[in-house]
């Protein structure tokens, strides 16, 4: 008894470690994974539902599901994830009634039996383990190691979606970083709603310099990703800065600078914190990359606001930076503000922050010609080194392919830049 299926994973990083854990399960009552459109019997989405934006592209598939039910390609929809998650399973069965499971964050860990009573028609029970499926390239994984968020940021509606904060405990993480690496992964992404309130709840308070020496051990590439300014302390540079298997690269998405709107954002800190934390870090990690985002239109902001974030970039150089419009979403606190920004400002807004951006970072490329590095090879000529995370960061092209497979280790130099990217040639 067996039944093939399919997963399309929309939104985060987060979603797809969510989507990986699914397919195990999945695979455990009798169905097997295949591509898209391969005569799959049963369609899974895994959705996200963060910003309107998400919203829309999420109704979207499942419009084009219920069309491929419609037209006999499929004959099972499940809607898992973030977007069942944020409204009424009353309201959607109403809106969609095509789709044969909704399932939240919360009940994923029971989709797998949900999906073998629907297409089996009884409880279906393995008779051995299946083996671990990857989704994304075996040479990188994403380690999730927290669920949830306490933070409440006022334009954020994640807490009311993914629930309050829980940790993972280092033997589960150092379980699912082996299981990883047994694979070929040889970077491994630290990932959480927030990364940096790890261990709050098994140890008191957030420790998430203890995690890092949990894993301190293992020959392979850790890149730290979501870390929440407010809880970075000296202790947790420190650990950075002395456990040699943690790359110089940090993600830490600030949002805005001017000490105001954040207060209104609910960050925790203001700018003057702001600033001490990166100056701090600069100077304990050699050669560390930054990655940050922006949000653009916050209720509130002025122009001036703009300016003092480039500002800021001109003093505080930042690597890497994702700039995004305010996203008005009627369940948080920031959309009960007065003084909205209109989308098209907002966008104006958005464009002058990454002009400012790219020609600060097209200079300091320049600077970088000539300079050798060892590069995690992915494939098709293109390469990552540890200052690049996967599809966020610019890549590096090669210019002649390689003999190797993704994965590989190989020392290049930087000869030429490419719109954000660099061109390199194999040492």
């Amino acid at each position: 008894m067996t039944s093939n299926f399919s997963l399309i994973s929309l939104g985060c990083a987060r979603t797809l470690v969510d989507s990986e854990d699914m397919v195990q399960s999945i695979q455990s009552v009798g169905f097997k994974m295949v591509p898209e459109g391969t005569k799959e019997e049963i369609m899974v989405l895994n959705t996200c539902s963060f910003i309107q934006a998400a919203i829309d592209e999420t109704e979207s598939n499942i419009e084009q599901l219920i069309t491929r039910k419609k037209n006999n390609e499929i004959k099972y929809i499940c809607i898992v994830g973030c977007y069942p998650s944020r409204f009424k399973e009353t309201e959607l069965q109403e809106k969609y009634p095509d789709v044969d499971i909704w399932c939240t964050t919360k009940d994923e860990s029971t989709l797998h039996k949900r999906m073998a009573e629907l297409v089996f028609k009884t409880k279906f029970v393995p008779e051995k383990k299946q083996t671990y499926t990857k989704i994304s390239p075996s040479h990188y994984a994403y380690l999730k190691i927290s669920e949830g968020c306490d933070n409440w940021c006022t334009f954020c509606t994640i807490p009311k979606i993914r629930g309050t904060h829980t940790s993972k405990t280092i033997d589960e993480i150092r379980q699912d970083a082996k299981i990883q690496m047994a694979m070929g992964a040889k970077e491994l992404i630290i990932i959480a709603e927030d990364t940096t309130a790890w261990g709050e709840d098994i140890y008191g308070e957030p420790c998430l310099e203890k995690l890092i020496e949990g894993l301190a051990d293992l020959d392979v590439w850790i890149r730290l990703m979501y870390i929440f300014p407010s809880r970075v302390t000296d202790k947790l540079i420190e650990t950075i800065a002395n456990t040699k298997n943690v790359i110089p690269y940090i993600d830490m998405p600030i949002q805005h600078v001017n000490s105001d709107l954040l207060a209104a954002m609910n960050r925790r800190h203001n700018k003057e914190f702001l600033e001490s934390i990166i100056t701090k870090m600069r100077s304990a990690i050699p050669n560390l990359a930054i990655r940050t985002t922006f949000i653009c239109g916050f209720p509130g902001e002025t122009e001036d606001h703009v300016t003092e974030i480039c500002d800021f970039l001109d003093t505080h150089h930042i690597d890497h930076i994702g700039c995004f419009t305010y996203s008005y979403e009627k369940e948080t606190k920031s959309a009960r503000y007065s003084d909205h920004v209109p989308l098209d400002i907002a966008k104006k807004r958005v464009d002058t922050i990454m002009e400012h951006h790219y020609k600060l970072r097209g200079d300091r490329q320049l600077q970088r010609m000539g300079e050798q590095i060892n590069v995690l090879y992915e494939g098709n000529k293109l390469c990552r080194s540890v200052f690049e995370a996967p599809d966020v960061d610019n890549v590096i092209v090669l210019d002649d392919e390689p003999n190797c497979a993704p994965g590989s280790i190989l020392n290049v130099k930087l000869t030429g830049v490419s719109g954000i990217d660099f061109l390199a040639k194999q040492q």
